[in-house]
């Protein structure tokens, strides 16, 4: 019996622009691929993944979801499932915590994150080219990397500047 979260339409909840439905597509395709099936809170995962302008949390991503169409163990298994097919990248905030963002159609993107607020931008700069492949002519397979800055943005800079003749870390009002 077939689940009734499962879709057999790839496609039929799908909304937007074309370019979205294709990465969809891709991505519905890369599940079936490897052997699973393609169901309704997996759909919807890909989708908030690509409105998702910057890596998020795992808990982010499963307010966006929806707590009621999709629990919390689901977004980390689809999640673990997603990276192993490519269609996520894992990073970390400096303290540790993971975040994913698709990779449907992107080359590489790298990001800063504020310390302070969490705030993330992205950073306009690649590695070489081709250092993958030479580290697989080395030898090396299944290569990854990971690369994050962690900074303090400018708004958290201002906030944290002291008030103007008192001491720095002496509240105002003492």
């Amino acid at each position: 019996m077939i689940a009734a979260t499962q879709s057999n339409h790839p496609l039929a909840t799908v909304s937007g622009t074309r370019s979205t439905a294709t990465a969809l597509g891709d991505a519905c395709g890369r599940i079936r691929a490897a052997g699973m099936r393609v169901t309704k809170p997996r759909i919807a995962l890909v989708e908030i993944l690509l409105k998702l302008d910057a890596p998020a949390s795992i808990e982010h991503i499963h307010q966006l979801v929806g707590i009621k169409s999709c629990d919390l163990v689901t977004i980390y298994r689809c999640l673990a499932a997603f990276e192993g097919l490519g269609l996520v990248r894992r990073s970390y905030l400096h303290n540790g915590t993971c975040l994913y963002e698709q990779t449907l159609g992107n080359t590489r993107r790298y990001h800063i994150i504020c310390k302070s607020c969490g705030l993330t931008g992205p950073v306009d700069y690649n590695l070489p080219d081709g250092v993958e492949q030479r580290l697989q002519d080395r030898g090396y397979a299944q290569i990854s990397h990971v690369v994050e800055f962690f900074g303090v943005c400018e708004q958290c800079q201002q906030a944290a500047l002291p008030v103007r003749g008192t001491p720095a870390g002496i509240p105002a009002d003492v």
